[in-house]
């Protein structure tokens, strides 16, 4: 279960400061890639480096669909998606290349199937005592 706590903040609008409550949650350790890998290959009976290869197999075909504007569905995990996020120009504005209105491309991930209820089943348990840590 998720925990959280609770913290202060101030917005400030025209209209004046408005007080919002933030809920965040405190940072846990980082699971690592060699430990998912690990694991997946104590619960599939197979050797750590035969499940490293299989993972970085799945992995780059991955980057090559994205890489080349594909989205990527994996069932029972999610769908992948690139995006690109542009600024609009005015058409006086002089362009060496239309590229140039581009600010970034991400991925963007869509969770679904069971890892969505998973993550919605999670909830979470507040824990006021953590208010006054920083």
């Amino acid at each position: 279960m998720l925990v959280v706590r609770k913290a202060k903040k101030t917005i400030v609008r025209p209209d004046g400061a408005h007080e919002a409550w933030v809920y965040q949650s405190p940072a846990l350790p980082l699971i690592t890639f060699k430990e998912v890998i690990k694991e997946c290959a104590e619960s599939c009976g197979e050797h750590p480096s035969k499940t490293m290869g299989v993972v970085t197999a799945l992995m780059d075909r991955i980057s090559h669909y994205l890489k080349i504007g594909r989205s990527v569905r994996i069932d029972g995990i999610g769908t992948l998606k690139p995006v690109i996020n542009s600024v609009a120009v005015a058409e006086k504005a002089e362009l060496t290349e239309p590229s140039d209105a581009i600010k970034g491309v991400k991925v963007r991930f869509y969770p679904h199937g069971p890892l969505l209820e998973a993550i919605a089943e999670n909830g979470y348990e507040y824990q006021p005592e953590l208010d006054d840590e920083p």
